[in-house]
C-alpha cells in the first residue's frame, strides 16, 4: 500500500518559474510580436518629431535669409560709395574744364563773350533743368537734367590751320522702375565736333559750324539707383548769370537701396564752373 506523505508529495504542483524564465519559455511568436511593439512609435509621437524638425528647418532659413540680406545690402553699400566717388569725380573734372568756343588769332583773341547779344555766349552756357529743387527719377523713359560743353580753340592763323573742338556733355537720367521705390540711372552722352568759324568776327560772331568727329561718341555711366539730382547754385546769383560772372553750384546725387527705401547713400561736390549757367 503506498506511503500517503508520498502521494501527498507527489501530487503537489511544481513551483512556477521566475517571471524572466516565463518569458523565454513563451511562444516564439509571441516574444516576437512583444519586441516589435516595444520598438515602434506612434502617430502623435511622430508628429511631435516631425513638428521639431520643421521648427529648427524654420529658424535655419530664417537665419540664412537674414544673412543673405545683409551681405547684399552690403555689398550694394560698397558698390554705391564707389559709383559716387567716381561719378561726382567725373562731373567736378569735366566741369571745371568748360569753356566757350574761342578763335586765337596772332594778336587777339576772339570769343562769345564779347558779343553784346548775351544768347550768342549762352549756347555754351552750364545749364540745368532746376535751380534748388529735387529732380526725382523718371517713372518712364529718359530725360536731360545737365548739359556743358569743354572747347579747345581754333587756330586759323597757323600753318595749315587748326579747327577748334567742342566736346558737348549731356547728364541723362534714365528710368528703371521697381516696385518699392522709384530709382535710375546717371548716364553722361559724351560727343566731340570740330569747329571752324570766319573772320571777321570769328568765334565772336557766334556762327561756328560744328562737324561731328568720328568715333567721339560714347555713354559713361556716372551712378545707379538714384533716387534724385538736385543742382543748387550761388543764392546770390540769379538765372542766368552773365557770362563772365563765375557762380559756384552744388551737386547732390541721393541714391537708395531698391530693396530697403530706408537704405540710402548720397554724395556732393562743391565746383565753379568757367561759364556762365542758366536753366535748360
Amino acid at each position: 500500500m503506498p506511503n500517503p506523505v508520498q502521494a501527498a508529495r507527489h501530487e503537489v504542483a511544481p513551483p512556477p518559474f521566475p517571471p524572466r524564465v516565463a518569458a523565454w519559455h513563451a511562444p516564439f511568436a509571441l516574444r516576437q510580436g512583444a519586441g516589435r511593439a516595444r520598438s515602434g512609435f506612434t502617430l502623435l509621437e511622430l508628429m511631435i518629431a516631425l513638428g521639431i524638425v520643421a521648427m529648427f528647418l524654420f529658424w535655419v532659413y530664417q537665419l540664412f535669409i537674414g544673412g543673405s540680406k545683409t551681405a547684399n545690402k552690403a555689398n550694394w553699400i560698397s558698390t554705391i560709395v564707389d559709383q559716387l566717388r567716381n561719378g561726382t569725380s567725373f562731373l567736378s573734372q569735366n566741369i571745371k574744364s568748360t569753356s566757350y568756343p574761342t578763335t586765337l588769332l596772332a594778336d587777339t583773341i576772339k570769343d562769345p563773350c564779347e558779343n553784346p547779344d548775351k544768347s550768342v555766349a549762352q549756347e555754351y552756357f552750364l545749364k540745368i533743368k532746376s535751380n534748388g529743387t529735387d529732380i526725382k527719377a523718371p517713372t518712364a523713359g529718359q530725360e536731360e537734367i545737365m548739359r556743358f560743353s569743354v572747347c579747345q580753340p581754333e587756330k586759323p592763323s597757323t600753318t595749315p590751320p587748326q579747327a577748334g573742338q567742342v566736346t558737348v556733355f549731356k547728364l541723362m537720367f534714365h528710368a528703371v522702375p521697381n516696385s518699392l521705390v522709384t530709382v535710375g540711372d546717371l548716364r553722361m552722352e559724351v560727343e566731340s565736333f570740330s569747329f571752324t568759324t570766319t573772320p571777321p568776327q570769328y568765334a565772336q560772331g557766334g556762327k561756328v559750324s560744328l562737324t561731328p568727329i568720328a568715333g567721339s561718341k560714347k555713354t559713361v555711366s556716372i551712378c545707379t539707383d538714384v533716387e534724385h539730382v538736385s543742382f543748387q547754385v550761388d543764392p546770390g546769383a540769379s538765372l542766368p548769370t552773365d557770362p563772365t560772372d563765375f557762380r559756384f553750384m552744388q551737386i547732390k546725387i541721393h541714391c537708395v537701396y531698391p530693396k530697403d527705401p530706408k537704405t540710402y547713400k548720397d554724395n556732393s561736390i562743391m565746383i565753379t564752373p568757367n561759364v556762365g549757367i542758366m536753366l535748360l
